[in-house]
């Protein structure tokens, strides 16, 4: 009985060594959301308006730690900050104007990249980068 519990207990401790802390999963999130908002500022469109007091949309892009209820879970969005709401007119059209999908598109062809830099993120600080 007493190598059973041995067992549990090992088991126990080489599960705990490969899932990351919050703090972890932040980093490992967020290079992820780093190279998705590369992405989305490639794919944004920029108006052809020459406005000078106003930005364009594509430098509104960002990344961030995502909060839950007031406490940190470790993820990361990507988005538009105060002007997602444009962005969505955009992306999903109006009446008046068709959409052009470039979120949706950007977020598809981005999956892959995300997933192999959380992936050399996790591999950096749970394996010691190998």
């Amino acid at each position: 009985m007493d190598d059973f519990i041995n067992q549990l207990q090992n088991y126990s401790d080489n599960l705990d060594s490969l899932v990351p802390s919050i703090e972890q999963k932040q980093r490992i999130t967020q290079a992820g959301a780093k190279v998705l908002e590369k992405n989305l500022q490639e794919v944004t469109p920029v108006s052809k308006l020459n406005r000078k007091k106003d930005k364009h949309l594509k430098e509104y892009v960002m990344s961030q730690d995502t909060n839950v209820d007031g406490q940190e879970d470790g993820s990361s969005t990507v988005g538009f900050g105060k002007k997602a709401y444009i962005a969505r007119f955009l992306n999903d059209g109006t009446v008046k104007m068709p959409a052009t999908h470039f979120v949706d598109n950007a977020v598809n062809e981005s999956k892959k990249e995300v997933l192999l830099a959380n992936k050399a993120e996790y591999d950096k600080i749970m394996r010691g980068g190998k």
